[in-house]
């Protein structure tokens, strides 16, 4: 089936936003019993993903209406042997402007968002995406990571909010009427006006990096216990600490994940197990007693295997792979 088909078929959409239990495990399903399958999904997930990321324009009805017959002549050309069993007219009838929206971007035609609708759910399945939100603001999503937005229209009151799952870097615009903008991520909330930072949220933690600007971050179960950040700092929480614990780092390294990089600058032991264990969900075991000297260094983020293979060579016989990750034992000079 080629990206285009998939582009028109109401399931494959269910799939792509998440809004279907029946259709999400239909493709899953499909795409392990047929590899095959697995590029052209690649490909219209591509185009779906390039297609939010670009900037919103308004289109009248005369031309929307032009640009659908198009479109519909187009699918008829792109038609094998075998006809399409879906309805693109229950596409769009069924998936509204929206995804709609998506369909006329993906051929070349047109776009059209409508401005009223500020809730919508960007996911970067296999790619970073990059992202102008109705607000002005710039989100980066590192890849799988999922992004709720709810109430970023320019002219709407009260506070811009959204809701991440996974790594973003936010660039977060100034609104004249100094609307608030919260990011919620898991137990933290990051409360901006204007500012540039990095949010991870994982299973079992969430880590605020701060570039520039000023943030608050406060707890979701208690909002009355506050801590301001200042340009370079990190704040993590776990669930396990249940606090909110700040050091100085240098943000940029942090956020290097934005050009495809992970980037050590004398980085510690503890620094070196949470990457592995937070950016790639490897597993590290660390021997009682076991440290390792500053690790310096600039790493694919997609390729976890190179950095492994750098800290078995920095650290002989200390770091050793394991099955899903390493383990660090102590210096046979201790």
């Amino acid at each position: 089936m080629k990206p285009e088909q998939l582009l028109t078929d109401e399931t494959f959409l269910a799939w792509y936003f998440r809004t279907d239990d029946e259709s999400v495990e239909k493709w899953n399903r499909s795409m392990a019993d047929n590899p095959s399958l697995k590029a052209s999904v690649d490909e219209a997930v591509s185009l779906l993903q390039f297609m939010q990321s670009e900037e919103e324009r308004l289109v009248n009805e005369q031309q929307i209406e032009q640009a659908t017959a198009r479109l519909m002549s187009r699918v008829q050309d792109w038609e094998e042997t075998k006809p399409v069993t879906r309805s693109l007219s229950n596409v769009f009838v069924r998936w509204a402007w929206p995804v709609a929206a998506s369909i006329l971007m993906a051929f070349g035609l047109v776009w059209y968002l409508n401005k009223e609708e500020t809730d919508n759910v960007y996911v970067a399945s296999e790619h970073m995406m990059e992202l102008k939100l109705a607000d002005g603001s710039l989100v980066k999503l590192n890849k799988g990571a999922e992004l709720k937005v709810a109430n970023l229209n320019q002219n709407a009151t009260g506070s811009r909010e959204v809701w991440l799952k996974g790594e973003a870097f936010f660039d977060v615009s100034h609104l004249p009427n100094h609307r608030g903008f919260v990011v919620h991520s898991g137990e933290v909330d990051v409360a901006v006006l204007g500012t540039r930072f990095n949010v991870r949220n994982g299973a079992n933690a969430t880590s605020v990096a701060l570039e520039s600007g000023k943030v608050e971050l406060s707890l979701a179960n208690n909002h009355a216990q506050k801590l301001v950040m200042k340009p370079g700092d990190l704040v993590e929480y776990s669930t396990a600490s249940g606090g909110l614990v700040k050091s100085e780092i240098n943000v940029q390294t942090y956020a290097a994940w934005q050009s495809g990089k992970v980037v050590f600058e004398n980085a510690t032991l503890t620094e070196i197990q949470k990457t592995l264990e937070g950016r790639f969900g490897l597993k590290v075991q660390v021997e009682p007693g076991s440290e390792l000297g500053e690790f310096n260094g600039a790493f694919p983020s997609d390729d976890p295997a190179v950095l492994i293979n750098a800290l078995e060579k920095a650290y002989p016989g200390q770091v050793v792979r394991t099955e899903g990750g390493i383990q660090v034992r102590k210096s046979i000079n201790d």
